[in-house]
């Protein structure tokens, strides 16, 4: 059996663009905060040293092998990290999205896992009106052995409930349209390929847990037996979070929101204790904590905890 450990991460505006660094200069990873931002040519501030590294760290620490990653500032961004932040040990799959704030999708793939890798984007992807097209993208990955696939996953990063035109409510039209259309996508993927594990996982931006699910992810259960990882993995509730909300007068609420989806057939694949949702530690490696404010949130080197799913898969 091969083991394969699948994280899935939203890493909020993850923009790193180095293009001022030079091969004689000190590795960036030393450099103080204002020479890392002085790297890029870009309008847009790199994310912080601080916070990169600490992505990094979290993902080594996690043993992952396939980083499925949202809020990516493109190719070059996801590049540079893997480059600079993880020492090339992983190779970066990015393609430009529809994002109209230029965060994108993309996946890390551990160099070192004996596969060949096939993306495939689906940004073109007719949606019904009024929303066209995916807001981002529905971004496939094939782990493929002699040619032919042992493993895929659709990444997706799903509307989130802003609607600043006021013109639909909770963004709920465009996001049951975007969760159709993604299962659409899943179901053909799994009609070619019928005897491969499928992972479905990304950022949601809802509740698509099995329990008092929101109304946009009903088609899931209905339609599928797609089933979140978590709840195959047996994890207990109160540590099935990715996402702590405060609302303006300081209101708590901790959410799932970032999921992994397997289909039920498939639960024997998993290893259920080395599927977990890992917390970040900070460069001493003392964990961070779990955030009871918004100022401690905002220290925290993404807004949104990553979920791991290990999975023991049949040698070929």
């Amino acid at each position: 059996m091969k083991i394969i450990k699948v994280m899935v991460l939203n890493a909020q505006d993850l923009f790193l663009f180095m293009d001022k660094h030079t091969h004689t200069e000190t590795p960036v990873t030393e450099l103080s905060e204002i020479k890392w931002q002085m790297m890029s040519s870009s309008l847009l501030s790199n994310k912080s040293k601080e916070k990169c590294v600490l992505l990094g760290n979290t993902i080594r620490d996690a043993d992952a092998d396939v980083v499925m990653i949202t809020e990516v500032g493109g190719p070059e961004s996801l590049e540079n990290f893997a480059r600079f932040v993880l020492n090339d040990d992983y190779l970066a799959f990015c393609l430009p999205s529809n994002s109209d704030r230029g965060i994108d999708l993309g996946y890390l793939v551990r160099r070192t896992l004996p596969y060949e890798v096939r993306l495939t984007g689906h940004t073109d992807y007719r949606l019904p009106e009024p929303a066209r097209r995916f807001s981002r993208d529905v971004l496939k990955l094939e782990l493929l052995n002699d040619g032919k696939p042992c493993l895929i996953a659709l990444l997706v990063h799903i509307k989130s409930k802003l609607d600043l035109r006021r013109t639909d409510f909770e963004g709920r039209t465009r996001r049951i349209l975007e969760v159709k259309g993604l299962l659409e996508i899943f179901k053909a993927a799994r009609a070619a390929h019928p005897d491969v594990p499928i992972l479905v996982g990304g950022d949601m931006n809802g509740h698509a847990g099995e329990r008092d699910t929101e109304e946009e992810f009903k088609a899931i259960y209905d339609t599928t037996d797609l089933r979140d990882i978590a709840y195959l993995a047996g994890i207990p509730d109160e540590e099935r979070f990715s996402y702590i909300y405060f609302t303006r007068g300081g209101n708590r609420f901790v959410q799932q929101i970032d999921y992994l989806f397997l289909e039920e057939r498939w639960r024997g694949l998993l290893v259920p204790g080395e599927c977990y949702f890992p917390r970040y530690r900070n460069l001493t490696g003392a964990p961070l904590p779990i955030p009871r404010r918004m100022e401690q949130k905002n220290i925290l080197p993404s807004d949104h905890y990553p979920f791991l799913a290990t999975l023991s898969l049949p040698e070929s």
